[in-house]
């Protein structure tokens, strides 16, 4: 039904999972290449910011909070530790545990990762006003809580 299409692209174009997914793709490509200019990968980068944002942590905890089974989390800690990047040391409450920290240079990497990523933000979302792009930001964190079943 050719009379039905939007004359600026397709109806199937339109739809929000299609949207979201293309926009996904985008911004993924964009961070994949920042990332791939400090020599880290993605899983890395999540662990180290959550290290940066949270500070010290379980490594347990970590995993949970950067969505990694705890088991692969393993192999990126210890890049990160032979990176120099994360420490590891033994829990003073608990001596089986370990908690992991950032490093001093992995401070600075955080810095720029975060750095990065709120530039990758403003030139994606520089077309919206700034109570626009709260709203989005609202939107987004709403609907991806919800598909977790929080809502």
């Amino acid at each position: 039904m050719t009379e039905d299409l939007d004359p600026s692209g397709l109806v199937f174009q339109m739809r929000t999972g299609y949207l979201l997914g293309t926009v996904g793709s985008i911004v993924y490509q964009r961070w994949a290449e920042v990332l791939a200019g400090l020599d880290v990968t993605p899983t890395q980068a999540k662990v180290l910011m959550a290290l940066g944002e949270a500070g010290p942590l379980g490594q347990q905890r970590l995993a949970e909070l950067v969505g990694v089974d705890p088991r692969n989390a393993v192999s990126v800690v210890e890049s990160l530790v032979g990176a120099g990047l994360v420490s590891r040391a033994v829990d003073p409450s608990d001596r089986r545990r370990r908690v992991l920290a950032l490093t001093a240079p992995g401070r600075r990497l955080v810095k720029k990762l975060v750095a990065s990523t709120a530039r990758n933000d403003d030139e994606l979302l520089a077309s919206l006003p700034a109570a626009d792009r709260e709203t989005l930001r609202r939107l987004l964190s709403d609907v991806l809580h919800a598909s977790k079943g929080g809502g």
